[in-house]
């Protein structure tokens, strides 16, 4: 089948002359030849909205994540999840990790109930520092120099599971995860009143409208101000993203997209807690309540302000190919100070006394970081005889600026009788200093499509990294990385598209090479995979069975590491949605994982498990839709599971698993007003979701009832 796309794609800006010249020769080159070929049937995608719009009412949406041409979900040759807005919306998620706990492949709430940071695994390895991209282009995170991304302001969240390298660059080896944010064109009109158990209240808004000309705006915001669900944690955070779209003359269609982001909150209690009292009761006092905080209510604090800015430019010339590219810059402040237990009294890992005296850390940074990134890419098809040559020529650059201070004091606090620690005095910065890492990366992509189903895809990638910081420990290191993908697929006229798929990785490291550390981490993996869609059908499923194997692993201590160490995971994923007609619906995600140390310089380390890595997790989810009882009213229930997980390197303790029951419900009230009410963890079951150590358990959120009233006209 033969593909032609007109202007799509996310984003447009310019190329290299040469490139050009190149494209536009093959192009010619190969109308001349293929003249007297006559050609299949087209199938056309029309404009960027194709990709970056709605996901609902398909089950199989176009997509650029995994491919950076549009193309549609069973074409990318890896495992992929698109979460559209119903997906973002079900339960009234307040953050991005709220929403994916029924997505294959991906831990969610690695680190329990935090608010201020989405915590993330895919297959495995940490997602949410280098795997993190906003309209296909990264949003990298170091130490405490994040963005945080509100749920509200995306139309989809995209999760592309494996090494992305040869497409990305410099990333997490598991997969990566592609937010899209909402964007100006349809008219829009939504106002949402929201309050929940904690108690807290949100108002959240979308209203946009076309111009005509070419031109739209939208405006998107969402606030929410009140108290958590732990002791004293209270405040106040806010999202506004307007956005604006125009044509010019030449048809060059551009998208302004801005994003502020506020912040004044406390941090919450159930984190960073010892294993003993969370994980095992103790005789002392058995278990840590969930809802205690050991921090100070009159010294905490958590401060964010952060602003990002982005240009999307898209142009479709005379011969088919598209220029597309986005340019973005940012800016974000962070300020936290709080305490947080660090084992009991002595830095022992049991309690010594019935209180259970806490030895606490008063932990406080001022961070500043900024960005700016573009990605740029030409494509189309070129026709050779009966090949349909899907070609992409693409540049991405990414400078990343970081200046931080860390510093630490010390105290206690009681789990029996917690009170404020007080105000610490804190010891010197232990880290003062400025970090920036620029990323340089030229790729190709080849997708041939013949014989009625056949698709071959074809990646090369050469990156540059050059990553320096000053201080006392101040580095500077350049890495040189050439990443590849291979992939075979048949779609069959049945909707079945299975396929086969090997790529590389790597991922530059913010570490100094007098600590050991002079290379990227690096590897590859093997994928086979199989995903049913079948055209106008009710259902979808895909199913991919995965081997990654990671080398230059950094192991040892601070400031002695090495990286002699190598892991591997394998694992199943299975993931599917069935709408049965009558208004019954279920969706499902199951994945097993089995992740190991291959090589390490402690050798008593190999054949262990990493921590935080669950060794399965089952979602599974129903809704009704009740169309002549009682009419608009919607019910749902879900479940999800997340199997064992070890708590040290030693694998000698165990996290156990935990089932979750999780409820919502819709009921439209009249035309363009409707209430959903969702209750999460509806047992209100304590549960760990994991251990980094046997210093650092979190406890998952308990039950959590949010309501909302949302008008659209």
């Amino acid at each position: 089948m033969i593909r032609i796309f007109s202007p799509t794609g996310s984003y447009r800006l310019v190329v290299l002359p040469a490139l050009l010249s190149l494209s536009l020769g093959g192009v010619a080159a190969a109308q001349d030849s293929s003249s007297a070929t006559v050609l299949k049937p087209i199938v056309v995608l029309e404009n960027q909205e194709d990709t970056t719009g709605s996901a609902a009412d398909t089950n199989n949406p176009p997509t650029v994540t995994g491919s950076k041409v549009p193309v549609f979900a069973t074409e990318v040759p890896q495992s992929l999840s698109i979460l559209g807005e119903d997906d973002l919306k079900r339960f009234n998620a307040d953050r991005v990790s709220e929403t994916l706990r029924y997505t294959a492949g991906v831990t969610s709430d690695v680190f329990g109930d935090d608010n201020d940071y989405d915590w993330l695994r895919v297959r495995g390895f940490q997602a949410d520092q280098t795997g993190i991209f906003l309209d296909n282009a990264q949003n990298l995170a170091f130490a405490f120099g994040s963005f945080y991304t509100d749920p509200y302001a995306l139309e989809r969240i995209e999760v592309l599971r494996g090494p992305s390298s040869a497409l990305y660059g410099g990333s997490n080896p598991g997969g990566i995860l592609n937010y899209v944010s909402k964007r100006p064109g349809d008219r829009v009109r939504e106002v949402i009143l929201g309050i929940d158990d904690a108690p807290a209240g949100s108002v959240a808004f979308d209203y946009g409208d076309p111009l005509g000309d070419g031109q739209a705006y939208r405006v998107v915001g969402r606030f929410k101000g009140g108290d958590m669900y732990d002791d004293f944690n209270s405040g106040l955070r806010g999202t506004l993203a307007p956005s604006y779209k125009f044509r010019t003359t030449s048809g060059t269609e551009v998208t302004l997209l801005a994003n502020a982001h506020i912040a004044e909150e406390q941090h919450n209690g159930s984190t960073f807690l010892p294993y003993a009292g969370t994980v095992q009761p103790t005789a002392e006092f058995g278990y840590i309540d969930p809802d205690a905080n050991f921090s100070d209510s009159d010294w905490d604090k958590y401060s964010r302000e952060q602003f990002s800015a982005s240009g999307i430019v898209e142009h479709t010339f005379d011969n088919g190919f598209t220029l597309t590219g986005i340019g973005r810059g940012g800016v974000a402040s962070v300020e936290e100070r709080y305490w947080y237990p660090f084992g009991y009294a002595g830095y022992a890992t049991t309690p010594s006394d019935s209180d259970g005296t806490l030895s606490m850390l008063a932990f406080e940074h001022d961070t500043l970081v900024r960005t700016a990134q573009t990605d740029i890419r030409y494509y189309g098809i070129v026709e050779t005889g009966e090949v349909s040559h899907d070609l992409l020529f693409g540049l991405d650059a990414r400078h990343y600026w970081l200046d931080e201070t860390q510093a630490v004091g010390y105290g206690s606090n009681q789990v029996v009788n917690p009170s404020n620690p007080g105000t610490p005095t804190l010891n010197p910065p232990y880290q003062d200093s400025t970090t920036t890492q620029a990323q340089l990366g030229l790729y190709i992509q080849d997708q041939l499509r013949f014989g009625d189903g056949w698709i071959l895809t074809g990646n090369l990638r050469h990156d540059f990294a050059d990553t320096e910081q000053d201080g006392s420990a101040g580095f500077s290191r350049n890495d040189s990385e050439t990443s590849y993908r291979g992939a075979v697929a048949y779609e069959f006229s049945n909707g079945v598209t299975p396929y086969v798929t090997y790529s590389t990785f790597f991922n530059p490291l913010i570490t100094s090479p007098a600590n050991g550390v002079t290379k990227p981490e690096s590897g590859e993996q093997v994928e086979l995979g199989l995903k049913w869609a079948p055209h106008g059908g009710n259902f979808y499923v895909t199913a991919a069975v995965f081997q990654i194997d990671q080398e230059n692993v950094v192991t040892g201590a601070f400031p002695n590491f090495d990286q002699f160490g190598e892991a591997r995971s394998r694992g199943f994923e299975l993931e599917g949605a069935y709408s049965f007609g009558n208004g019954l619906s279920v969706a499902g995600a199951a994945t097993l994982l089995d992740v190991e140390v291959t090589e390490d310089a402690d050798a008593s380390l190999i054949g262990k498990t990493p921590t935080l890595v669950p060794e399965n997790e089952v979602a599974l989810r129903a809704e009704y839709e009740f169309q002549d009882l009682v009419d608009g009213l919607t019910v749902g229930a879900g479940v999800r599971r997340r199997g064992e997980s070890y708590a040290n390197s030693s694998n000698t303790l165990k996290v156990k698993s935990s089932t979750i029951f999780d409820l919502y419900g819709g009921y439209e009230i009249r035309e363009g007003l409707a209430l959903n009410l969702a209750a999460t963890n509806i047992a209100d079951k304590r549960y760990v979701t994991g251990c980094q150590t046997e210093y650092v358990c979190s406890y998952g959120s308990g039950r959590e009832i949010k309501l909302t009233l949302t008008a659209n006209w």
